[in-house]
Protein backbone atom coordinates (compact mmCIF):
# COMPACT_ATOMS: atom_id res chain seq x y z
CA UNK A 1 0.00 0.00 0.00
CA UNK A 2 2.93 2.34 -0.61
CA UNK A 3 1.48 3.56 -3.89
CA UNK A 4 -1.81 4.03 -5.69
CA UNK A 5 -3.54 1.42 -7.80
CA UNK A 6 -6.96 2.01 -9.35
CA UNK A 7 -7.85 -1.63 -8.79
CA UNK A 8 -7.49 -1.32 -5.01
CA UNK A 9 -11.13 -0.34 -4.53
CA UNK A 10 -12.78 0.38 -7.86
CA UNK A 11 -12.49 -3.13 -9.27
CA UNK A 12 -14.42 -4.56 -6.34
CA UNK A 13 -16.96 -1.76 -6.58
CA UNK A 14 -17.56 -2.26 -10.31
CA UNK A 15 -19.44 -5.54 -9.90
CA UNK A 16 -22.03 -3.89 -7.68
CA UNK A 17 -22.71 -1.28 -10.36
CA UNK A 18 -23.86 -3.85 -12.94
CA UNK A 19 -27.39 -3.68 -11.53
CA UNK A 20 -27.64 0.08 -12.15
CA UNK A 21 -28.64 -0.29 -15.79
CA UNK A 22 -31.12 -3.19 -15.62
CA UNK A 23 -34.08 -0.78 -15.79
CA UNK A 24 -34.57 2.83 -16.86
CA UNK A 25 -37.77 4.89 -16.76
CA UNK A 26 -38.89 7.95 -18.67
CA UNK A 27 -39.12 11.31 -16.88
CA UNK A 28 -42.92 11.30 -17.17
CA UNK A 29 -43.16 7.74 -15.76
CA UNK A 30 -45.05 6.54 -18.82
CA UNK A 31 -42.36 4.18 -20.12
CA UNK A 32 -40.08 1.53 -18.65
CA UNK A 33 -36.93 0.27 -20.39
CA UNK A 34 -35.60 -3.23 -19.73
CA UNK A 35 -31.92 -3.15 -20.67
CA UNK A 36 -30.41 -6.22 -19.02
CA UNK A 37 -31.67 -9.75 -18.53
CA UNK A 38 -30.87 -10.42 -14.88
CA UNK A 39 -33.04 -11.99 -12.14
CA UNK A 40 -34.31 -8.94 -10.30
CA UNK A 41 -37.30 -7.10 -8.89
CA UNK A 42 -38.02 -3.47 -9.71
CA UNK A 43 -40.21 -1.38 -7.43
CA UNK A 44 -41.60 1.46 -9.57
CA UNK A 45 -42.70 3.71 -6.75
CA UNK A 46 -44.29 6.44 -8.87
CA UNK A 47 -46.71 3.97 -10.45
CA UNK A 48 -47.14 1.64 -7.49
CA UNK A 49 -46.02 -1.20 -9.73
CA UNK A 50 -43.51 -3.98 -9.19
CA UNK A 51 -41.80 -5.80 -12.09
CA UNK A 52 -40.28 -9.21 -11.35
CA UNK A 53 -37.77 -10.62 -13.83
CA UNK A 54 -36.87 -14.33 -13.73
CA UNK A 55 -34.23 -15.80 -16.01
CA UNK A 56 -31.13 -17.99 -16.27
CA UNK A 57 -29.71 -15.81 -19.04
CA UNK A 58 -27.20 -16.35 -20.63
CA UNK A 59 -27.54 -20.08 -19.95
CA UNK A 60 -30.85 -19.73 -21.78
CA UNK A 61 -32.01 -17.23 -24.39
CA UNK A 62 -35.22 -16.33 -22.54
CA UNK A 63 -36.42 -14.09 -19.73
CA UNK A 64 -39.80 -13.58 -18.04
CA UNK A 65 -41.27 -10.36 -16.70
CA UNK A 66 -44.26 -10.44 -14.36
CA UNK A 67 -46.27 -7.29 -13.61
CA UNK A 68 -47.51 -6.79 -10.08
CA UNK A 69 -49.91 -3.86 -10.01
CA UNK A 70 -51.82 -2.21 -12.81
CA UNK A 71 -51.85 0.81 -15.08
CA UNK A 72 -51.37 2.09 -18.61
CA UNK A 73 -47.72 2.39 -19.59
CA UNK A 74 -45.17 1.04 -22.06
CA UNK A 75 -42.53 -1.60 -21.42
CA UNK A 76 -39.60 -1.36 -23.84
CA UNK A 77 -37.50 -4.51 -24.24
CA UNK A 78 -33.93 -4.11 -25.47
CA UNK A 79 -32.94 -5.98 -28.64
CA UNK A 80 -29.14 -6.45 -28.38
CA UNK A 81 -26.96 -5.82 -31.43
CA UNK A 82 -26.18 -9.54 -31.68
CA UNK A 83 -29.88 -10.56 -31.83
CA UNK A 84 -30.10 -10.70 -35.62
CA UNK A 85 -32.00 -13.99 -35.79
CA UNK A 86 -35.29 -12.44 -34.79
CA UNK A 87 -37.01 -12.25 -31.43
CA UNK A 88 -40.16 -13.72 -29.96
CA UNK A 89 -42.43 -12.15 -27.38
CA UNK A 90 -45.51 -13.58 -25.69
CA UNK A 91 -47.91 -11.80 -23.36
CA UNK A 92 -49.87 -14.17 -21.13
CA UNK A 93 -48.94 -17.03 -23.46
CA UNK A 94 -50.11 -15.32 -26.65
CA UNK A 95 -47.53 -14.70 -29.36
CA UNK A 96 -47.30 -11.02 -30.26
CA UNK A 97 -46.64 -9.70 -33.77
CA UNK A 98 -43.71 -7.34 -33.27
CA UNK A 99 -40.97 -5.90 -35.43
CA UNK A 100 -37.55 -5.96 -33.83
CA UNK A 101 -34.37 -4.37 -35.07
CA UNK A 102 -31.07 -5.32 -33.49
CA UNK A 103 -29.73 -2.46 -31.41
CA UNK A 104 -33.18 -1.02 -30.66
CA UNK A 105 -36.19 -1.69 -28.40
CA UNK A 106 -39.51 -3.46 -28.83
CA UNK A 107 -42.28 -1.33 -27.32
CA UNK A 108 -45.20 -3.04 -25.57
CA UNK A 109 -47.80 -0.42 -24.65
CA UNK A 110 -51.05 -1.50 -23.00
CA UNK A 111 -53.18 -1.28 -19.91
CA UNK A 112 -51.34 -3.74 -17.68
CA UNK A 113 -53.04 -5.68 -14.93
CA UNK A 114 -51.93 -7.75 -11.97
CA UNK A 115 -50.16 -10.97 -12.98
CA UNK A 116 -49.57 -10.09 -16.66
CA UNK A 117 -46.55 -12.03 -17.90
CA UNK A 118 -44.14 -11.22 -20.72
CA UNK A 119 -41.98 -14.01 -22.16
CA UNK A 120 -39.05 -12.63 -24.15
CA UNK A 121 -36.80 -14.83 -26.31
CA UNK A 122 -33.61 -13.80 -28.12
CA UNK A 123 -32.35 -16.78 -30.16
CA UNK A 124 -28.59 -17.22 -29.91
CA UNK A 125 -26.42 -17.86 -32.94
CA UNK A 126 -22.71 -18.10 -33.65
CA UNK A 127 -20.86 -15.07 -34.95
CA UNK A 128 -17.31 -13.86 -35.47
CA UNK A 129 -15.98 -10.52 -34.25
CA UNK A 130 -12.74 -9.74 -36.16
CA UNK A 131 -10.06 -7.42 -34.83
CA UNK A 132 -9.93 -4.06 -36.59
CA UNK A 133 -6.62 -4.40 -38.41
CA UNK A 134 -6.56 -8.12 -39.27
CA UNK A 135 -9.85 -9.56 -40.48
CA UNK A 136 -8.79 -13.21 -40.29
CA UNK A 137 -8.09 -12.88 -36.55
CA UNK A 138 -11.44 -13.03 -34.77
CA UNK A 139 -13.23 -14.02 -31.59
CA UNK A 140 -16.12 -16.48 -31.61
CA UNK A 141 -19.40 -15.63 -29.86
CA UNK A 142 -22.58 -17.58 -29.21
CA UNK A 143 -25.22 -14.92 -28.69
CA UNK A 144 -23.69 -12.62 -26.06
CA UNK A 145 -21.17 -15.23 -24.88
CA UNK A 146 -17.49 -15.06 -25.77
CA UNK A 147 -16.23 -18.61 -26.36
CA UNK A 148 -12.67 -19.62 -25.47
CA UNK A 149 -10.68 -22.48 -26.97
CA UNK A 150 -9.35 -24.67 -24.18
CA UNK A 151 -5.63 -25.08 -24.81
CA UNK A 152 -3.70 -28.15 -23.59
CA UNK A 153 -0.48 -26.13 -23.44
CA UNK A 154 0.87 -22.64 -24.02
CA UNK A 155 0.78 -21.45 -27.64
CA UNK A 156 3.20 -19.22 -29.55
CA UNK A 157 0.75 -18.44 -32.36
CA UNK A 158 -2.98 -17.93 -32.92
CA UNK A 159 -5.30 -20.92 -32.55
CA UNK A 160 -6.22 -21.90 -36.18
CA UNK A 161 -9.79 -22.92 -37.00
CA UNK A 162 -11.53 -23.70 -40.29
CA UNK A 163 -15.21 -22.79 -40.59
CA UNK A 164 -17.94 -23.15 -43.19
CA UNK A 165 -18.05 -19.88 -45.13
CA UNK A 166 -21.81 -20.06 -45.73
CA UNK A 167 -22.83 -21.03 -42.18
CA UNK A 168 -20.15 -21.22 -39.49
CA UNK A 169 -22.48 -23.23 -37.22
CA UNK A 170 -22.08 -26.18 -39.62
CA UNK A 171 -18.46 -26.49 -38.44
CA UNK A 172 -19.32 -26.38 -34.73
CA UNK A 173 -20.46 -29.40 -32.74
CA UNK A 174 -21.63 -29.54 -29.16
CA UNK A 175 -24.47 -28.97 -26.73
CA UNK A 176 -25.92 -25.43 -26.68
CA UNK A 177 -27.79 -26.18 -23.44
CA UNK A 178 -24.44 -26.79 -21.71
CA UNK A 179 -22.60 -24.06 -23.65
CA UNK A 180 -19.92 -26.58 -24.58
CA UNK A 181 -18.72 -26.89 -28.18
CA UNK A 182 -16.02 -28.40 -30.34
CA UNK A 183 -14.24 -27.17 -33.47
CA UNK A 184 -11.56 -29.30 -35.15
CA UNK A 185 -11.43 -31.47 -32.02
CA UNK A 186 -10.77 -28.50 -29.73
CA UNK A 187 -13.13 -27.80 -26.83
CA UNK A 188 -14.74 -24.37 -26.53
CA UNK A 189 -16.61 -23.03 -23.52
CA UNK A 190 -17.56 -19.60 -22.16
CA UNK A 191 -14.65 -17.31 -21.42
CA UNK A 192 -16.09 -16.63 -17.96
CA UNK A 193 -15.72 -20.34 -17.15
CA UNK A 194 -12.14 -20.61 -18.45
CA UNK A 195 -9.38 -20.72 -15.83
CA UNK A 196 -6.55 -22.66 -17.47
CA UNK A 197 -4.81 -21.93 -20.75
CA UNK A 198 -7.22 -20.70 -23.40
CA UNK A 199 -7.46 -18.69 -26.61
CA UNK A 200 -10.10 -16.08 -27.42
CA UNK A 201 -8.45 -14.86 -30.64
CA UNK A 202 -8.58 -17.33 -33.51
CA UNK A 203 -6.87 -17.49 -36.90
CA UNK A 204 -9.99 -18.16 -38.98
CA UNK A 205 -10.08 -19.78 -42.42
CA UNK A 206 -13.47 -19.75 -44.14
CA UNK A 207 -14.11 -22.47 -46.74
Amino acid sequence: MNGFTCCNGTAIESSTKLQHAIYFKSNDNKELYVNLFIPSTLTWTERDVRIEQTTEFPKTDQTKLTVHGKGKFAINLRVPSWATKGVQVKINGKLENVKAEAGSYVKLARNWKEGDMIEWQLPFQFRLEPVMDQQNIASLFYGPILLAAQEPEARKDWRPVTLNAQDISQSIQGDPSQLKFQIDGIDFKPFYESYGRHSVYLDVTLK
